[in-house]
């Protein structure tokens, strides 16, 4: 059943139905949003508060509604998490004191008097209540922890609002958890429920601007809270790693935002890593695709599910710095022959209006790949010819059709390291000519929701990389998949190895560039190697210790420190070098300022 069939029988109707059409008319004409996300760096300062206010201001100004997704104020989360430390060891909760006087601080810093932080300091005294009860009982659930922890986001959210509110801005908060539901198995543990949630993406904005206007009525500025979702029973649940980015991602596709704009205190993607190797360069522009390569292979500056939501409906994120907005910045792209298709939904985006009369993106299934390609539709000129229909009424895109269409040349974008990974191989006989046996491999995997990373494969055996295990390695988890896989041959565990990969695009191509490099492999155990299906990747196994020397060699070898693939930027240490030149002008002019004003105060 289509996402529009499951919205006629739920009875709220689709933009062609008789109750759509009476729903349409509300926000058919309905201005875009722009999810702008701000990190915890970006929202303590009164100096980077004036930056989200210009930013907002320009939205405006350009026709946009704006969506403020904020994480909670700098070390309030870990703070939070000492103040459950603290009171299940019976200390005196001195944290919780710091995180009121962080508060009272950035109030202070943006001119809001005392009756400002009333919201605040309630949240404070309901958090002084909770750890009192944790205090009396002696231990924390995960349940009650991602309550706690919830309180961050919660008040930097309603000091925000009193901030724009302050500078002129009418804003309105809502719950986020209000448009975001965890989706999670029946079987995961309470650990990954409350404290690790993942939330499907949807795209609906009719119903997001339901609940919207059923909350906080008709408000071009929302601001609303990061890392923080609800499950069906209404509990507070946190997102884990990267949450916040992925909250505005998830928003991003809720809504069918024009752009998504992550904040942060970086400049962007980098080809490296930069605090280890200076020469990185910024990468300017970037597909989705070789985004979520780069993230998922190591790259700090975004969690890969942050760029999955906004990859699977077309909408472009734009990673900028709020300590200095008009640098440049990495947008990362959805290439046209991989966005879901909408009636119109290019120039609908384009143009800064919501018209829902052109087509919604109820009419694409979000179960679809971020690789589904024309609708199902046999008469079309730009279906690929040959291969399978998708279900849910999509063709999805093939290897072959992907090779097909990008035209872009073949180019290295990266090469990163994914430390603190677990190689696992499995070697038998009874695999060689055997059917299934992979099916029985990945098994216990499947049943005890780990993840696999990479894997490689020969006729009597199979290695994959692990790098996230529910419960860690002493956990029933992994104890129950490693007795389930000694049930089918000799396993073997090698811990404390890192996964080195070269990112690209159209990389096969590019094999007689790699091979150049390959004799920097001479001193280093490669314990396995794996490439990419689609292209963008080639992975290496190697141990811990050597990672970090292998990537700093490959990264002089494939990436060039000026010129190059026009996707590149300046190097960290260009845009440093230029920064550190801009802030000494500046203390400068600075300093002569207040030198001619104690000059004129000595003559008066």
């Amino acid at each position: 059943m289509s996402d529009t069939t499951s919205d006629c029988a739920s009875g709220r109707g689709s933009p062609g139905s008789e109750e759509g059409a009476r729903r349409i008319p509300a926000v058919a004409e309905a201005k875009k949003f722009v999810v702008l996300k701000f990190g915890g760096t970006s929202v303590s300062f009164s100096k980077t508060w004036a930056q989200i206010i210009q930013r907002v201001r320009e939205l405006q100004e350009q026709g946009f509604r704006v969506m403020l997704v904020l994480s909670a104020l700098s070390q309030v989360t870990n703070r939070l998490e000492m103040c459950i430390k603290e009171a299940v060891e019976h200390q005196e909760v001195v944290s919780l004191q710091v995180i009121e006087a962080t508060h009272r601080r950035l109030a202070k810093e943006g001119g809001l008097d005392a009756s400002c932080l009333k919201g605040v300091l309630e949240k404070i005294n309901e958090l002084s209540e909770l750890l009192q009860g944790v205090a009396m009982i002696g231990e924390v659930s995960p349940r009650l922890q991602a309550r706690i922890c919830s309180y961050g986001e919660a008040m930097s959210t309603l000091i925000a609002v009193q901030i724009l509110k302050h500078a002129g801005i009418h804003s309105a908060m809502f719950v986020s958890g209000d448009l975001l539901t965890t989706t999670m198995p029946l079987n995961a543990n309470d650990n990954d429920k409350y404290l690790n949630a993942n939330v499907f993406p949807r795209c609906d904005p009719l119903w997001a601007e339901e609940v919207l206007e059923s909350k906080i009525g008709i408000s071009d500025v929302c601001v609303t809270q990061g890392f923080v979702v609800k499950n069906p029973k209404g509990e507070n649940c946190l997102l884990g790693r990267g949450g916040s980015d992925t909250s505005g991602s998830l928003l991003a596709a809720m809504v069918n935002a024009h752009h998504l704009e992550i904040w942060t205190d970086v400049y962007g993607m980098f080809s490296g890593d930069p605090r280890r190797m200076p020469h990185a360069r910024l990468i300017q522009r970037i597909s989705s695709r070789e985004a979520l390569e780069l993230a998922t292979a190591g790259a700090k500056v975004l969690h890969p599910r942050c760029i999955t939501p906004a990859a699977m409906f077309g909408i472009p994120i734009e990673i900028r710095n709020t300590m200095d907005p008009s640098s440049e910045f990495t947008l990362i792209t959805v290439d046209d022959f991989c966005k879901p298709w909408f009636q119109g939904a290019t120039t609908q985006r384009n143009s800064g209006k919501l018209n829902l009369r052109s087509g919604s993106p109820l009419q694409v299934s979000p179960r679809n790949s971020i690789r589904a390609g024309s609708p199902v539709n046999e008469s079309s000129p730009t279906t690929p010819a040959g291969g399978n229909m998708g279900g849910m009424g999509m063709r999805r895109m093939t290897s072959t059709d992907l090779r097909k269409l990008d035209k872009r040349a073949p180019s290295f974008c990266g090469v990163v390291a994914q430390t603190g990974c677990v190689l696992v191989s499995l070697t038998t006989m009874e695999m060689w000519g055997a059917s299934g046996f992979l099916a029985k491999c990945f098994k216990p995997f499947d049943n005890y929701q780990v993840s696999v990373d990479h894997v490689a494969t020969s006729q009597s055996g199979v290695s994959v990389t692990v790098s996230h295990v529910p419960g860690g390695l002493e956990g029933d988890a992994w104890i129950g998949v490693m007795e389930e896989l000694r049930e089918l041959g000799e396993v073997e565990v090698t811990e404390n190895v890192a996964v080195v990969t070269v990112v690209g695009r159209r990389i096969r191509e590019k094999l007689p560039d790699l091979g150049k490099s390959m004799e920097n492999f001479a001193q280093v155990e490669v314990l396995m190697v794996s490439a990419s299906s689609e292209d963008v990747a080639m992975s290496f196994v190697v141990m811990e210790k050597k990672a970090q020397d292998l990537v700093e060699v490959l990264h002089h070898c494939l990436i060039p420190v000026h010129g190059g693939d026009q996707m590149f930027g300046p190097t960290w240490q260009a845009i440093e070098a230029r920064t550190q030149t801009r802030r000494e002008s500046m203390d400068e002019k600075a300093a002569q300022e207040a030198a001619l004003m104690a000059l004129e105060s000595l003559r008066t």
